[in-house]
C-alpha cells in the first residue's frame, strides 16, 4: 500500500463500498420498475457524481474526490468490463452465429450506417455555441455519428440475461449483432479520432488497423485456441478453482494483448471467453461463481464508474435540452428502423426484427467511453457531453421493457426456436 498510500487505498475501499451498495439498491429499484438491474447500475455513477451528491451534498462529494481521481479506479472499472465480455463470450453459441454470418453483417451494416448518416446530418446543424471550437465542424459531426451508431455490448448482454433471453437463437443473434457493430464502431471511433489527431484522413493508418485486428482474431483462432484445449485438458472436470483461474486468466491475458497492439481490450476479453467456450467450456459449478462474481460486484462497478464525470444538470439549458432530444430520436429511429428494415428483408417477422431493433438500439456504458474520449480531445464540449450520455443512459433504459414486452408477446415465445434459413 505504499505506493498507493494508506488514506487513499482507505477512501477508494469506502467509495468502492458506497457505489456497491448504491448500485445494489438502485438496481433492486428499477428492477422492481419493470426495468433491469443494469439501468440503475448505470445510474449509480450519476446519483454519486456531480449530478446529484455533487449538487446536493458537495462535502460528501469532496470528501470521496480522491478516490473518484485515482487511476486505480479506472483500472478496477476496466476489469469489470473485461469479466462481462468474458462472460459474453463463454455463453456464445459459435456455431449459431456461424450459421446465421450473413444476416449479421447485414442486419448489422444497416444498424450502423443509418443512424450513422442521420448522425453526421445532426452533427452539421448542431448550434455553433454547442461545439468546442477546438475541433472542425466536420470531425465533430463525424465523431458524433460514430458515437451513435454504436451499441453497447455490456448492456445488450446484461439485458438479455435479466430477461432470460441471451442462450434463446434470438439472444445469440442479437448478442453477435452486437459485437459486429461494435467492433465496426471502434474501427470507426480510430478513424475519426485519427483525423481530429492530423486533421486529415490517414489511409495507411486505417489499413494498418485493420491489419492487426485480422492478425489478432487468426492468432486466436490458429494459436490461442490451441493453448486453452491444452490447459483445459490438464484439469480434472470437478476442478472448479482451475477452471476460474483459466478464464479470468485468458480474459486478462487477451484483453492485455489486444491493449497493445492498439486493439479495445474488451474485444480480446470476448474472444477468450469464446476460446473457452469452444474447448468445452468450464464446470458448472466454476461457471456459478464466475457469473454471479462477474454481475454482482465487477459489472456494477464498471457501469457506476462510467457515469461519475458527468453532469446532467447541464440539460436545464433550453438549448442542450432540444438538441438532446433530437439526438435522442435520430438515435433511436436510425437504429431501430435500420435494424428493422434490414431483418424483415432477410426473412424474418416483424416482431423479430423490432426485438433486435429494440436491443441493438441499447448504449450504455460504451457510448459513455467514447463520449469522454470526445471530450479529452476537445471534439465535444461539456454540454454535447451531456447530450451524449442522455442517449447512452436512456436508450439502455427503454430497451428493457420494450423488449420485455416484445418477447412476451404473441410471438416473443417463438422467437426461442425460430430458425431462418440463410443463404
Amino acid at each position: 500500500m505504499t505506493a498507493l498510500g494508506l488514506a487513499d487505498a482507505a477512501t477508494l475501499a469506502a467509495f468502492l463500498g458506497l457505489l456497491l451498495v448504491v448500485a445494489r439498491v438502485l438496481g433492486s429499484l428499477t428492477e422492481r420498475l419493470g426495468l433491469t438491474r443494469v439501468v440503475g447500475e448505470l445510474a449509480t455513477g450519476f446519483v454519486l457524481g456531480p449530478s446529484v451528491v455533487g449538487r446536493l451534498a458537495p462535502s460528501v462529494a469532496d470528501l470521496f474526490a480522491p478516490a473518484v481521481a485515482l487511476p486505480l479506479l479506472a483500472e478496477i472499472s476496466l476489469l469489470g468490463l473485461v469479466l462481462l465480455l468474458a462472460l459474453a463470450g463463454l455463453e456464445t453459441d459459435v456455431e449459431l452465429i456461424r450459421t446465421y454470418a450473413r444476416d449479421v453483417v447485414t442486419i448489422g451494416a444497416a444498424g450502423l450506417v443509418v443512424p450513422f448518416a442521420l448522425g453526421v446530418g445532426v452533427g452539421v446543424v448542431v448550434p455553433a455555441s454547442l461545439l468546442t471550437g477546438e475541433a472542425s465542424r466536420l470531425v465533430f459531426a463525424l465523431f458524433l455519428a460514430t458515437s451513435l451508431c454504436i451499441s453497447a455490448i455490456p448492456v445488450v448482454v446484461r439485458i438479455l440475461i435479466d430477461l432470460d433471453a441471451f442462450d434463446s437463437p434470438f439472444g445469440q443473434r442479437t448478442v453477435a449483432t452486437a459485437m459486429f457493430t461494435d467492433i465496426v464502431g471502434w474501427i470507426l471511433l480510430g478513424v475519426v479520432v485519427g483525423i481530429a489527431r492530423v486533421g486529415r484522413f490517414d489511409g495507411r493508418a486505417f489499413a494498418a488497423v485493420m491489419l492487426v485486428l485480422a492478425a489478432f482474431l487468426l492468432g486466436a483462432a490458429v494459436v490461442g485456441q490451441r493453448v486453452v484445449d491444452a490447459v483445459l485438458a490438464r484439469l480434472p472436470d470437478d476442478d472448479a478453482a482451475g477452471h476460474l483461474l483459466v478464464v479470468v486468466a485468458a480474459a486478462v491475458g487477451a484483453s492485455a494483448l489486444a491493449h497493445a497492439v492498439g486493439i479495445e481490450p474488451a474485444l480480446g476479453a470476448f474472444v477468450a471467453g469464446v476460446l473457452v467456450a469452444r474447448s468445452g467450456g468450464i464446470s458448472e459449478r466454476a461457471r456459478s461463481v464466475f457469473e454471479r462474481g462477474t454481475l454482482r460486484v465487477f459489472a456494477p462497478v464498471f457501469f457506476g464508474v462510467a457515469g461519475l464525470d458527468a453532469d446532467l444538470g447541464l440539460l436545464a439549458d433550453p438549448t442542450v435540452a432540444v438538441v438532446g432530444a433530437v439526438t435522442l430520436a435520430v438515435a433511436t429511429v436510425g437504429k431501430v428502423g435500420g435494424v428493422y428494415v434490414a431483418a424483415t428483408a432477410l426473412g424474418y417477422d416483424r416482431t423479430e426484427a423490432a426485438g433486435m431493433g429494440v436491443g441493438l438500439n441499447a448504449r450504455g456504458a460504451i457510448e459513455i467511453v467514447i463520449a469522454t474520449v470526445g471530450l479529452d480531445l476537445g471534439i465535444l464540449s461539456p454540454r454535447m457531453y451531456t447530450v451524449v450520455l442522455l442517449v447512452a443512459v436512456t436508450t439502455s433504459a427503454m430497451t428493457p421493457p420494450l423488449l420485455r414486452r416484445i418477447l412476451d408477446g404473441a410471438d416473443g415465445a417463438a422467437m426461442a426456436d425460430r430458425t431462418v434459413e440463410s443463404t
